[in-house]
Formats: structure tokens, sequence, C-alpha cells
């Protein structure tokens, strides 16, 4: 069916396939979505994706992107997500200060210095001031060079206690950076679906501008023979002009929308772009095992992970805080050697005391807690408390994580319901404006109901438009509340290794 009113030709009774698609209930085979599901909504037919890319290449200066192509350019330049993998590069410094408690600490010094004194009085045996007759400056240097180490033999387990807890929180920082990466590729998605919609509207806004066009040729003749009056005419040309307007309204939407996309990106080299035109194709979510995809959440969500780790984080300050009822055992040990000298000799001496003086030691240290005013009581009191609360937040955001969902579950559901009506919605409209246009020729009705007629046609055609594409953005965000997001894309948003 040709789309719009160009003309008077005539009209099938396939009013879906205005939007170059069939009627999504005729649509066969929508299974590959289950396989691919959040890339096969996004992206679209191999075929088209070339050739709308290979159209707008003709543009030398214009650099045109598919969604894969949007999200690399994202990973290498968005500044948010390359702050947060900068910010992994820290967890395994975290991870050696976990395991350095249980080494000794080793502190190596060096000194030295030069000292003078002059005494004008003194003291005598039976303790009166005596002036110095024959006062004289005295001088003398030192040097010392000097090993110490310190190791904490026992301690109750709070070490161990302490790494369990600096490797939980290992754990959280990395799924917290896994969250947010994949909100950013959820926000290029968007963003990158804005557009296509955008687009999509320009493209029935020019289509609806060339219909309205040839609407007002054919009142013009009309006119001409005497069969329309001057105000159906001027009718005809407002109505020109006020698509010549949401035409350009639209255009307008597209620059924007693709500004917030290269900024989005964060690539400095991306002057201007463009997007491949691959529109979302919808399926029926009941193809999806909400069930199973529920339970992928509760095992795999790294939302519910990290608050795991909090409760062993809470496990872990329990027994380091349990602990502190236990006797602690360190050793020490040091060595060093001296030098003394009449003047400048030792000053800066390198080797002091070769041969002379030197000094060592070591020595054990008990410290047994008898009584601290009840405060380890209430320490170890306070962190089963927190254990407790740390099961229940668990507990908690369980059961949110569910209600989001099933709750967006429930919203892409209702989304498709409703795209489905607005197709049916649209075949009405248009077969009410073909009868319409009919009647219009032969005299029957005139041009204002013909008038509301095709208004009514087009907003169903943006209607069903926009539909489309919310389906889309539900199903992103349903992918974002389930945490897969990246996974889904392919794309490794926290390197194992890392």
């Amino acid at each position: 069916m040709r789309s719009g009113t160009r003309g008077w030709e005539p009209r099938d009774n396939a009013p879906s396939q205005r939007c170059g698609c069939r009627t999504l209930a005729q649509r066969p085979g929508v299974a590959w979505a289950v396989a691919a599901l959040l890339a096969g909504t996004i992206g679209g037919a191999a075929d088209g994706t070339a050739l709308s890319a290979q159209q707008m290449q003709r543009n030398p200066g214009v650099r045109v992107l598919t969604l894969e192509e949007a999200l690399a350019l994202a990973t290498e330049h968005n500044p948010q997500y390359r702050q947060t993998i900068n910010q992994l590069e820290l967890l395994g410094g975290r991870s050696r200060q976990a395991w350095a408690a249980f080494l000794p600490n080793v502190n190596a010094s060096y000194s030295t210095g030069q000292s003078f004194q002059r005494q004008t009085s003194y003291r005598d045996f039976v303790g009166r001031p005596t002036e110095n007759l024959n006062p004289a400056w005295l001088n003398s240097s030192d040097a010392f060079a000097g090993l110490s180490l310190n190791y904490q033999v026992f301690d109750g387990g709070r070490r161990f206690r302490d790494r369990d807890r600096v490797h939980a929180q290992i754990r959280i920082d990395k799924l917290s950076a896994r969250v947010t990466l994949d909100g950013i590729l959820a926000q290029v998605q968007n963003r990158f679906l804005s557009v296509l919609r955008e687009k999509a509207r320009v493209a029935l806004e020019s289509e609806l501008l060339a219909d309205r066009e040839s609407d007002l040729r054919f009142t013009e003749r009309r006119f001409e023979l005497a069969l329309d009056r001057r105000p159906d005419l001027l009718a005809r040309e407002l109505d020109v002009e006020q698509q010549r307007a949401a035409l350009r309204e639209a255009e307008g939407r597209v620059e924007i929308a693709l500004l917030n996309l290269r900024v989005l990106i964060g690539d400095p080299s991306l002057v201007s772009l463009d997007v491949a035109e691959t529109p979302p194709e919808p399926f029926d979510p009941a193809l999806l095992d909400i069930e199973g995809l529920v339970a992928r959440t509760l095992a795999e969500n790294p939302t519910l992970r990290a608050e795991e780790a909090r409760v062993q984080i809470s496990r872990a300050q329990l027994r380091a805080d349990q602990s502190q009822w236990w006797p602690t055992i360190s050793a020490s040990t040091n060595w060093g050697r001296r030098s003394f000298a009449s003047g400048p000799d030792a000053l800066f001496d390198l080797r002091p005391g070769e041969g002379t003086s030197g000094t060592a030691s070591w020595g054990f240290n008990f410290s047994i807690p008898i009584f601290d005013g009840f405060q380890r009581s209430y320490n170890t009191a306070s962190r089963r408390i927190d254990v407790r609360n740390a099961n229940e937040s668990l507990r908690q955001a369980q059961m949110q994580l569910e209600l989001d969902i099933r709750t967006r579950y429930a919203s892409l559901t209702t989304t498709w319901a409703t795209l489905q009506q607005r197709e049916r919605a649209l075949e009405l409209a248009s077969e009410r404006l073909q009868i319409m246009q009919e009647e219009y020729q032969l005299g029957t009705v005139d041009i204002q109901p013909l008038r509301s007629a095709i208004a009514e046609e087009a907003t169903q055609r943006r209607n069903l438009i926009d539909q489309r594409y919310a389906f889309a953005l539900a199903l992103v965000d349903l992918y974002q509340t389930v945490g897969i997001v990246g996974q889904e894309l392919g794309i490794e948003t926290v390197p194992e290794g890392n």
C-alpha cells in the first residue's frame, strides 16, 4: 500500500505495510529473538543495515555507526566508562594490602650529626657555681645505621578476618563497576534508539508532506473546475504549511538526538555522525521465560551479589571483633652500629662503628585483655546486629529485584499489546480515510471531514512508530534490571583478570 494520500491511487487492505513491515500479529518466526533477544531487538536485518549505511556514506564527512560500533566506541571513549575502568586498577593493590598484614614490618634508618658545646661555668664538688677561666668550644660528631623488624605472631585471627573483609569489598567494587558499565551501555542503546525513532519520524513526516502537496494539487484542479471553494483550497495550503513545520521540528529532534549520542560516546573524532537505520523488530513477550529470567537474576544479578558480599563483610567484622578476646603476641628485633668522634670525623660516616661498637636486641610482647569497660562485649553485640541486618537487606533486595523484573515484564507485555492495538487503529484509520476520499470524490462529504480523517490517519502512523521504539526501550530497561546488558551484547564490562 502506498503511504499517505498521494493523489487518489487505489489502496489495498494492508495498512500496516505503510511502516515498511507486515502486521506484527502476522509476522512468522520470532524464535530468533529468544536466542539473541536484546541484540536482535535493537538490531535488524543485516542487508538493510548495509544498504542504509552505504546510502548515508555518500557524504564523506559523516561517519555512519551501527549499534555495535557505537557501543565499542563508548567503551573506549566515554569518560564515565573510562573512569570506572581506571578505578578497577586499584583493586589489585588493595588485595596485596590484605596479604601484607601477614608479613613483617622492616625499617632501615641512618642518622648523622655534629654538635658544638662551650661552658663558661660549672658546678664544683660541693655544687657551687664556678666560673670557667678558660672556656673553649668542644666539637663532636656521630653516625648511626640501624635495622628493625616487627612481626605480629598471634592476634586471635584478626588478620584473616580483615583479609576476608577486604576481598569481599573488592568484590563489591567490581560488581558495582559492572552495574555502572551496564548502565552506560544501556544509555548508548537508548540514545541510539532515540536517533532511529526520530529519523523514522522524519521519513514519515517527509512522506506526509508529499501526500499533503499531492492533496493540494488535487484540490487546485478541483478548484479550477469549480468543484471546490476558495476556503477548501486555503485549508489544503494550511495543511501543507503545518506539515512542513512538523517536518522541520522532526529534523531538529534528529539533530539533538545525534548530538546527545555523540556526547555520550565521547569520541572526539566524531565531528559529524549518523546511524545505520536498523528498525527494531518487536516480538511477543510470551516467548520469554519469565520464571527462568527471574531465577537467572536471583543467581547472577550483580546488585544481589554485592549485597551478599556485604553480608560477608559483616560476618568478617564480627569475627574480627571476637578476636579481641584473645591475647596478642608480637616480636621485634633491632640491629645497629654507631660511631663517635671528636671533631667532624664521624660526620656522614657511611660505615659507622665498624669494628668498634654496635647494638642488637630482640624481644616478645604478650598482651592479655582483661577488662575494658565492656567495650568488647558491646562491639560484638553490635556486629551481630549488623550481620542480621545485612541478611535482611539481602532479602529485601531479592524481593525488590524480583518485583522490578516482573513489573518491567508486565510493562513490556503492555507495550506489546498496545503496539498491536496501534496497528489495528492504523488499519481502521486508513480504511476510514479511503472511504472518506471516495465520498469526497463523489461529493457526498465536504473537505472538513476528509481533513479530519487525514489528520487521524497521520496521528496513528506516528503513534505506531513511537510504540515500536517504546517496545525496544522497554526491553533494554528489562535487561538492565536483570543486569545482563553487557553479557547479552557480548561485551566483557569487567575483565575477569582485573
